[in-house]
């Protein structure tokens, strides 16, 4: 579900609606304060001894939905229970489990932070010796949880939150298992997790245990060594192809810089056989600790965690409340049923749960039109769809919502690379290649390499190419 403190980085909590409860059991609640694709957040107070919470539950669509109720109720407490042992200095506490009207509640710590999501997503690159400490804090929870019997299976920067300049804190343990009772999400994503930071042998159908959490830190740590992922693929399909035939790339291929220590460690990490990765966080924190032993002499101070996390701007009333809003929550449900048809041209009356659990995810019209178009598999098919959804999205929510960037063309690459490689040398070219496949529109691409230019006057001059290259309106 995703969402434990102010993961958001600083969005207030919005109005309760008429059908959130004024109270779950002895909880207050005073707001909703995050929405996932099948879970909300609650802010809830606990006024016997005066503490802030975090309350979590299933929408209430997803819980109709769910035949057997009183087998997800059991197994939603007994998660609860089993997360409620793992009481460790890096992992957000569980405290209660509540039964209110047919509905399960996660009684949780809040925890007023960011996340190490929202860290990548500022652009810094943290310092190799900090990125050990940040690994060895998240190595230590899970370690911890697994001696308890306790798997995450969804290990992933959103679920790390950051509430000081150099610690972090687990959250979701108990949660992310409880997600995966036969709640598996609308489209036939299969087994439910995160796909990106999902352990080969999920895909595969086989239960989680220790060392499937070990490869999701693996993808943590790569993806805080080169703020990229390791396994870059276009859809479900060919995001499994690449994690059962392809190995990670080294993260020292992306950043020159990086120790080739730390190549070896991810390697282990991200081994497609589970029998070939670290056998425990514990022997992951040695290797870790080793490659950054190896480099005494690298000092460079760390980055504040906290400050990272949290955005700098801070939005209006209005738009508190939009931010928080899926395209689900925005679309009307005529434009939802064309966007159905358009897909289903090419896909058949699957289309209709695709479009379902993508409009739950994405916020944007941009993301919401880029991942259903994934599921296309031709060129002109997708094309097409784009048009259509975007004359759609148009109609239904106006040209200043849904306006679809242009797409990064080949010449465009190749001035952006010519203008990169004297101030960052010959990686340049793999970053536009990664960042063109993986950014969300234009001003994201450029903002994620300009991230990577150190000198502040040469970042400036590079984000003025992206105006003077910016391709002119249609009329």
């Amino acid at each position: 579900m995703g969402v434990t403190g102010r993961h958001d980085g600083g969005i207030g909590i919005q109005s309760v609606p008429a059908l959130v409860p004024a109270r779950v059991g002895k909880y207050r609640i005073d707001g909703i304060i995050g929405r996932g694709a099948i879970g909300l957040v609650y802010k809830g107070h606990d006024e016997q001894i005066d503490r802030p919470l975090a309350i979590k539950t299933l929408r209430p669509e997803v819980l109709e939905d769910f035949g057997e109720k009183n087998e997800l109720l059991k197994r939603f407490a007994a998660e609860a229970r089993s997360a409620g042992r793992c009481l460790h200095p890096n992992i957000v506490t569980v405290f209660d489990f509540v039964e209110h009207e047919g509905a399960p509640y996660i009684v949780m710590e809040f925890v007023d932070a960011g996340t190490l999501e929202n860290v990548l997503k500022s652009g810094a690159l943290l310092p190799m010796r900090q990125v050990g400490e940040i690994m060895a804090q998240l190595l230590f929870a899970l370690g911890y949880a697994h001696s308890k019997g306790v798997i995450h299976r969804d290990v992933k920067p959103a679920n790390i939150l950051c509430p000081s300049a150099a610690s972090i804190k687990v959250s979701d343990f108990g949660v992310a298992h409880v997600d995966s009772l036969n709640l598996t999400k609308p489209g036939g994503m299969g087994p439910v997790g995160t796909p990106n930071y999902m352990a080969p042998e999920r895909f595969l159908g086989r239960p989680a245990d220790a060392r499937s959490d070990l490869f999701s830190a693996g993808v943590v740590l790569f993806q805080l060594l080169t703020h990229a992922k390791p396994f870059v693929a276009t859809d479900l399909p060919d995001l499994m192809r690449k994690l059962m035939n392809e190995p990670a790339p080294a993260p020292s291929s992306l950043r020159p810089e990086i120790w080739p220590e730390l190549d070896g460690v991810v390697a282990r990490a991200l081994a497609r056989n589970p029998d070939d990765r670290f056998a425990s966080a514990e022997s992951f924190v040695d290797a870790l600790n080793a490659a950054v032993d190896a480099r005494p002499n690298d000092l460079a101070p760390p980055l504040d965690l906290s400050c990272l996390s949290m955005r700098s701007t801070r939005p209006t009333a209005s738009a508190k409340e939009e931010l928080n809003r899926t395209m689900a929550d925005r679309l009307s449900p005529t434009a939802l049923e064309k966007l159905s048809q358009s897909l289903a041209r090419a896909l058949g009356p699957i289309a209709r749960l695709i479009v379902r659990q993508a409009s739950r995810e994405a916020t944007d019209a941009e993301t919401l039109v880029a991942t259903l178009a994934q599921h296309i598999k031709t060129e002109p098919e997708a094309a097409f769809f784009k048009r259509m959804a975007t004359e759609t999205l148009l109609e239904d929510i106006g040209l200043a919502a849904a306006r679809i960037e242009e797409a990064i063309s080949e010449t465009e690459r190749r001035v952006i690379v010519d203008a990169l490689l004297p101030l960052i040398g010959p990686v340049a070219r793999v970053l536009v290649a990664r960042q063109a496949e993986t950014a969300v529109g234009r001003d994201d691409f450029y903002g994620r390499l300009a991230a990577r230019i150190p000198n502040e006057i040469d970042r400036a001059h590079f984000l003025a190419l992206r105006d003077k290259l910016r391709p002119a309106p249609h009329a």
